[in-house]
Formats: structure tokens, sequence, C-alpha cells
């Protein structure tokens, strides 16, 4: 049985499946994609353990070959344990026999994530030696979720505690250098591109003008349509202090947010540099090794001792989107959806950061163009930093949409409340779950205050 790569392999895979008895068994049907495992028809349920465990045991089992090695897949044995941190993804560590534990990740939000690019994307850059963590690897897909190896004695970061640690951060720039030169976007794009040789762009501003579409077709439900409370609280969020207006006018008003970003972006930085971006790096997105302690300032920040993870939003961008990006996640948010801006790096810390960003990156372009002269190549960090503080705008109107958005899913699925909605978003009220709407209007804000100072900023230098 002949192999199948990249994202249109997946696709051909779904697409023979369809041939197959509504009675099979869902493990009946196997194709190998990026040499590894795919099951399109077994689908696991993040409320049943049975069902979790009987995926890991699948893909764990499957060999190249065909065979189905030591586990009986058809009586599925393992420990799970549900991960927490997740927004978008279901993530389970599952114990199986003989001592190995994997990683079963069940997809959520589809409507937002290309899943055949994001795990071609992710294969791709297991194969690559030096880019993610030693232990990182795929071990297959199923319908809804893919199997990972689990890195053991690894935590997720903290963007108060570890952020502030010089170690950590030189560790994240040396790491995001690696992944922006080291990796060849081109060649997995080849397989992601109706036609080879198109260009390669910044895949940004598609993305936010996807979301702003979604966003319009999710206010015209009939569940906005019907409830004028509702569409009040969701124009306070996406307008703020400005408020007012109705659902078309708010869609209207970020789609000329977003010229007037796209513009002001390409009339300042025409040549600004495109790379493979992960766009996400916040600190649930940072693994960091248990064993490092707060009070050790001798702590070794490595490669083995901290792991970038998850690439589901990554893709070709603005390389200095992804430091904007990080520099943003210093502020948090992710638990309570109130970023505290009072923790956005200093310029001096940004520089520090871009030194050795820069560093590294001139020591992967030497040793690829071995010969030529690399000071032609060099470049200001000063330059950098004015681009870095542009994306930074970009980051909040992209993350802010993002929130909105994903709140007006749980309206149409049922699980947003209404009740007390103004207070959350003045961060009055809490809720258990995460809070999108209060998320993405906070982010919304930051964009605005941004763009105001960035605007007087200009105005002062004419």
């Amino acid at each position: 049985m002949a192999s199948l790569f990249g994202p249109r392999g997946y696709v051909q895979a779904r697409n023979e499946a369809k041939s197959i008895d509504d009675d099979a068994p869902a493990t009946s049907f196997v194709r190998i994609v990026d040499d590894r495992p795919y099951f399109p028809l077994l689908t696991a349920d993040p409320s049943s353990q049975a069902s979790i465990v009987e995926v890991a045991n699948a893909i764990t089992s499957y060999g190249k070959d065909g065979s189905h090695g030591s586990y009986a897949i058809d009586v599925p044995r393992g420990e799970v344990t549900a991960i927490t941190g997740g927004l978008t993804n279901a993530l389970f560590r599952v114990d199986l026999p003989r001592s190995r534990s994997v990683l079963v990740r069940i997809f959520g939000g589809d409507g937002f994530i290309d899943r055949d690019e994001e795990t071609a994307t992710f294969a791709r850059l297991c194969h690559m030696a030096g880019t993610l963590h030693d232990q990182l690897e795929l071990l297959g897909r199923f319908g809804n979720g893919r199997v990972e190896t689990w890195i053991p004695n690894m935590k997720p970061s903290s963007h108060v505690y570890d952020f502030g640690r010089e170690g950590f951060y030189l560790e994240v720039a040396r790491q995001m250098a690696r992944l922006h030169y080291g990796f060849d976007a081109d060649a997995i794009a080849s397989g992601m591109r109706a036609i080879d040789d198109e260009p390669r762009r910044p895949t940004m501003w598609k993305v936010i003008h996807s979301w702003i579409d979604e966003l319009s077709k999710n206010l015209s439900h009939e569940t906005f349509r019907n409830d004028d409370a509702l569409v009040e609280v969701f124009i306070r969020a996406i307008m703020g202090d400005i408020g007012g207006g109705d659902a078309l006018g708010i869609i209207s008003s970020l789609s000329d947010e977003l010229a007037w970003l796209k513009n002001t972006v390409e009339t300042r930085f025409p040549n600004a540099t495109l790379a493979f971006c992960h766009n996400d790096v916040n600190a649930a997105n940072i693994l960091l090794n248990a064993s490092i302690r707060d009070d050790d300032g001798n702590s070794r920040y490595d490669k083995r001792t901290v792991c970038i993870i998850d690439y589901e939003y990554s893709s070709t961008n603005y390389a200095m989107f992804d430091v904007a990006n990080f520099m943003c996640e210093h502020c948090g948010g992710n638990d309570n959806g109130m970023p505290n801006y009072d923790l956005i790096p200093s310029l001096d810390r940004l520089v520090v950061f871009l030194r050795e960003y820069v560093r590294v990156r001139d020591d992967i372009l030497s040793k690829n163009c071995s010969g030529e002269n690399e000071t032609s190549t060099s470049i200001d960090v000063s330059d950098l930093v004015r681009e870095v503080e542009l994306f930074q705008m970009a980051s909040c109107l992209y993350w802010g949409i993002w929130g909105i958005l994903q709140a007006t899913e749980e309206v149409i699925n049922g699980t947003f409340r209404i009740e007390n909605a103004l207070s959350r978003l003045e961060g009055d009220i809490d809720q258990i779950s995460f809070d999108y709407l209060r998320y993405g209007k906070n982010r919304l804000a930051r964009f605005r205050w941004c763009k105001l100072t960035d605007m007087m900023s200009s105005s002062d230098a004419i």
C-alpha cells in the first residue's frame, strides 16, 4: 500500500474511506499518510474514556506493514487523565500497557483550523532535527484528532514566573529563530497550494478576513436576530467605548480596521521577512521541564528543557508577528480573559530578545550559505523593533476577532450565558469556563489603544 503525503494525502484517504461498508469496524480502514497511520473513520468522544483508549491503542499498535503489533485493538486497555489548559482541543494523557504513555488530542474549533495542513506541518517539523523537542513526535491521526508522544516531566510555563527569566526568554528567541530560518516552509506549502509555483504570502490577512466573514454569518443567525440584548452585548465587546451601531456596522468597522492595518504594514515594511511562523507562542504552548526551580539561577534552558508545542495556527506569516505575539502573551489573559498590559516587555528586554534571535538567524544563514558574504544579510535590530511594535497591533486584532468569533459559536451552540454578560465583560464577575467574549473585547481594546498611540506618534513626527 503506497504512502500518501501532505494535506492532499489526508483528503485522498478520506475519499477512499467513503467506499467502506457502513457496518465495517472503524479500524478496518487505515492509510499511511506522512509515514504515520491515519484512521479517518475512527473517532474519539472526549466524554468516553473507552473511545480515547481505543484510538491510542489503534495508532500505537499499527505497523507500517499493516500489522497490528502486540496490542489487541478490539480490547483497548489504558488509563486516561484529562489535561487542562487547552482552549481549542481536548487533551488526554493515556497510559498504555508496558508503561508507554501518549497524548491524545481531540480536535475542537474545526471551522477555524485546517487540520490537514496543521497535521502535515507538524509531521514535517517532527522530521526536522533540531526544530522541536527531541521526544516530541506525531504517532498517527484518527478522524477527529491525533496521537502524539507524551513528554515526561514537562509542565506548561507561566507568563508571570517563567517569561521574566532571561534564560527562558532567550531560549524562546533561539527556538523561534530556528523555526523561522531552519524550516523550509515551501517544502510543505507545495503540498497545500493549488498551484505549486504560487508565491508565498502572509496568511494573516486571509485568516482575519475569513474570521470577519464567519463572524458576519454568525451575527446573522436567528439567535442574534431574535435577541436585541444579546446583540448589544456583542456590540459593546467589539466597539468598546465607541458603542452604538448594529451587527452590520460592527462588521464594517472590523473590515475597515483590517484594511488600515494591512495598508500600514505594507507601506511601512514592504520587504518584511516572511517565514514559517507558529503564530500562537503563549505560556500554555511552551512546556518547561518541571525540575527547573524558580529559585535556581543556574537552571539550563535549551530544547531539552523548553519545548514549544501546538502548531495548529502555524503558517507562512511575517516573522516579526511571531515575536510581537510572544511579547503580547507576556500579558496573559488565557485564564481570565483579561490581559495585564503592564506586563508587556520593556524596550530593553525586547532588544535583548531580538539580538539573540538575530544571532541564531545569522548562524543558520551562514551555514546554509557558506562562502557568501553574510554581512549583506545582517539586520538592524532597531528596524525589527519598529516591526514588532506594529505587529503587536496585528496580534491584538487577530486574537481579538478570534475571541469574539468563538463567543458567537457559543451562542449558536447554546453554551453562552447571557446573564450578567455585561458585568463579565468589565471583569466584575467571572465564569467557570474561559470567557472568549471578554478576551476578545480586551484584545480589540488594546488594538485601538495601540492604533491611537501609533497615529499620534506619526502626527508628532510630521
